[in-house]
């Protein structure tokens, strides 16, 4: 996979037990990126292209960029969506079929049998499926409050296992993770092979950690390119 600019030379080949940074210290460049990395679709907005095999691909089917890593939920919409989605497909090839509907069918006689005893004209909303059993029961991921550290491990995890992703983008993340936790959270990425870009607006201290760097300073020049 590899991930590029068309205003600049950078070139971000993601590979096996790689670190790649970007940092960008001119703000109005810096502000630009971020917009364009966060945006629904890759290949039409903004300026980077994104490619596997060179064929251009969505950024929405392979990248995410996390722009407040302090905000990352496993129960945000897309990922609960998908969770359903597995549950439901796991359920339908198993034994739990015909538990569940088991279950549906006693929930039914329940509220039947409500409406049959009560003194007003009830109805149920709609019938009732598996899928409704699950929103039922409150099924969703265990998101406890743990380190950072854990809940981004989990995160890229959870999401690259739900969502195909296969890069992210994390924004300032050096300002949240000691170096230890970055070189821990690397170890995890690349353990399974999910590819990591950091975009900083200043280089770090840390900056000769990483394998591939490219750095845009405040002029918008591009002064250091390692790849």
């Amino acid at each position: 996979m590899r991930l590029l600019h068309q205003d600049f030379r950078f070139v971000f080949e993601f590979e096996e037990n790689t670190k790649n940074l970007l940092v960008v210290e001119c703000p109005d460049i810096f502000c630009k990126m971020v917009r364009e990395l966060s945006s629904d679709d890759l290949m039409e907005e903004g300026r980077f292209v994104l490619s596997e095999d060179e064929t251009p691909v969505k950024k929405k089917d392979q990248l995410l960029c996390v722009v407040n890593p302090l905000a990352v939920s496993l129960n945000e919409r897309k990922l609960s969506g998908k969770l359903m989605d597995a549950l439901k497909k796991e359920i339908g090839s198993s034994e739990l079929l015909l538990e569940s509907n088991q279950i549906i069918a006693l929930l039914e006689n329940y509220a039947s049998n409500i409406i049959q005893n009560a003194d007003w004209e009830l109805t149920c909303s709609e019938k009732l499926d598996v899928s409704g059993l699950l929103k039922f029961l409150g099924i969703q991921f265990q998101d406890e409050q743990g380190s950072l550290l854990e809940k981004l491990t989990d995160y890229i995890k959870v999401t690259s296992d739900l969502l195909g992703t296969g890069c992210f983008v994390f924004v300032h993340l050096l300002s949240y993770l000691t170096e230890y936790e970055m070189e821990k959270f690397f170890e995890y990425a690349h353990y399974y092979k999910i590819y990591i870009l950091l975009l900083e607006s200043k280089e770090p201290e840390i900056v000769k950690k990483f394998t591939n760097v490219a750095i845009i300073d405040k002029d918008a020049c591009e002064i250091r390119l390692n790849m």
